[in-house]
């Protein structure tokens, strides 16, 4: 599966359960700090506007800890949260 394919598979698993404070969540934890707007990023992947599997992950990890993802959707490399 390509990344884009792994990240629809996973946001169809989600869509209806990742809770809408999963944004401010995932920056908080310290995901997004690498773009101008991380809102709007992880608000945009959260909606399926920009296909990006590692800013999913971050989403679903932070806001949903109990959700085990699938090793097959899980991207080649899972970034970590910036201390």
């Amino acid at each position: 599966m390509t990344e884009k394919q792994k990240y629809y598979a996973l946001l169809s698993l989600v869509c209806e359960t990742l809770p809408h404070y999963a944004v401010d969540r995932a920056i908080r934890a310290g995901y997004g700090q690498q773009y101008a707007s991380a809102a709007t990023r992880l608000g945009h992947v959260k909606q399926g506007k920009v296909a990006h599997l590692p800013d999913l992950v971050a989403l679903v990890e932070s806001s949903m800890p109990e959700f085990p993802i699938p090793a097959h959707l899980r991207p080649n490399e899972t970034p970590q949260p910036q201390s």
